[in-house]
């Protein structure tokens, strides 16, 4: 995958979505707005909003919807994070 983590911020719309393929070891963080989040082989999706983080735990496809207007980051988990991980590992 060449995801550049360092990037600015994404802006996304209502039910506007994106993929990530194979980003095991991504962090996925809403700075505004709510995120619904699906990864590939997880029975589980998760909602996301500001103050907490996802972190892509599978290799394969995950989505990312944002249920409301949403600005959101991408970096990767090994940086320091002062919010609480979404998901409980």
């Amino acid at each position: 995958m060449h995801l550049r983590l360092d990037a600015p911020v994404l802006a996304l719309e209502a039910g506007q979505l994106f993929a990530l393929d194979d980003a095991r070891g991504t962090r996925i963080q809403p700075r505004e707005g709510t995120l619904w989040i699906t990864e590939e082989g997880e029975p589980q999706d998760f909602v996301v909003g500001p103050g907490e983080a996802f972190v892509v735990a599978r290799t394969g496809r995950t989505l990312v919807q944002a249920v409301v207007p949403a600005r959101v980051a991408l970096t990767s988990a090994n940086e320091p994070i002062a919010a609480n991980d979404a998901r409980q590992e």
